[in-house]
């Protein structure tokens, strides 16, 4: 990875840096989440068959947001927003489902931040691998999950990401791309415009991976435990519409790649 503080973005395998910014919200935030940490998706690297599908959209319509959680997210930005030379660009990923796109648009209405989502760079179909190469059905009519046969990355299309939108936005422009329609399947015709701002959020799957370490600055980690994540996909997507291959990386994305120690801030989406 690269030097510096984007250099630095999944380096680390101790205690998040949001703890020594503000301390008081982050010890609230540990003491609230002690009684929830077997729930935890991150740590435990779990995945389950029904995790959303990109693009879905963690719309929320079942979902408790944590607004503590929320205020110290706030905090940090404005802190990380501060110390930034130019622009701050703060990745917002987690699990299907888990909440990140109800929570960034919160997160943008209070700090005024722009908005990309890895959504909208998704392969278009006939470049995604076929599906059903990464899973194998399981017993009890629930698919289990095999290995994942290649990385969720390859999922995305990183580098159109970065080129038509974080480098234009990390050096103060205007990014303007047409992104993946999800009816479809394919690039959409119709531009999309993200305005400058010195705060940006990337919010999505992988929107905090390696690959995008030398332009992502912070990143913070939703975490939302699996049967809150089940209640949320309930009548949204179809059991034969899931995509097992997806489900796989994802599984190994977070519990190899960025499993929750190496994010800056960790939040609640949602939890009981």
């Amino acid at each position: 990875m690269g030097g510096g503080a984007r250099g630095a973005l999944g380096a680390s395998t101790g205690t998040p840096a949001f703890g020594p910014l503000i301390p008081e919200c982050f010890d609230r935030y540990n003491v609230s989440m002690s009684a929830h940490a077997p729930a935890s998706q991150a740590e435990h690297g779990g995945a389950v068959p029904g995790s959303e599908m990109p693009g879905g959209g963690d719309d929320g319509r079942s979902a408790r947001l944590d607004h503590e959680g929320l205020e110290g997210a706030v905090a940090a930005l404005q802190l990380w927003r501060c110390a930034s030379a130019s622009v701050a660009i703060v990745a917002i990923d987690g699990y299907g489902a888990s909440g990140k796109s109800t929570i960034a648009d919160h997160l943008c209405a209070a700090t005024g931040a722009s908005l990309v989502r890895t959504d909208d760079f998704f392969l278009p179909t006939e470049r995604q691998p076929r599906a059903g190469a990464g899973g194998k059905a399981g017993g009890a009519g629930e698919p289990a999950l095999g290995e994942a046969s290649r990385p969720l990355v390859s999922f995305y299309d990183l580098t159109r990401l970065r080129a038509e939108a974080l480098e234009l936005l990390s050096a103060g422009h205007e990014a303007v791309f047409n992104a993946f329609d999800w009816d479809t399947g394919a690039i959409s015709g119709r531009l999309t415009r993200v305005e400058p701002a010195d705060l940006v959020l990337v919010e999505g799957v992988c929107s905090s991976a390696p690959e995008l370490s030398d332009l992502v600055d912070r990143a913070i980690f939703v975490d939302t435990p699996e049967p809150d994540r089940l209640r949320r996909l309930e009548g949204r997507i179809a059991p034969q519409d899931w995509d097992w291959d997806w489900l796989a990386a994802e599984k190994h994305y977070f519990s190899a790649t960025r499993t929750m120690t190496s994010f800056d801030l960790v939040i609640r989406g949602s939890g009981t």
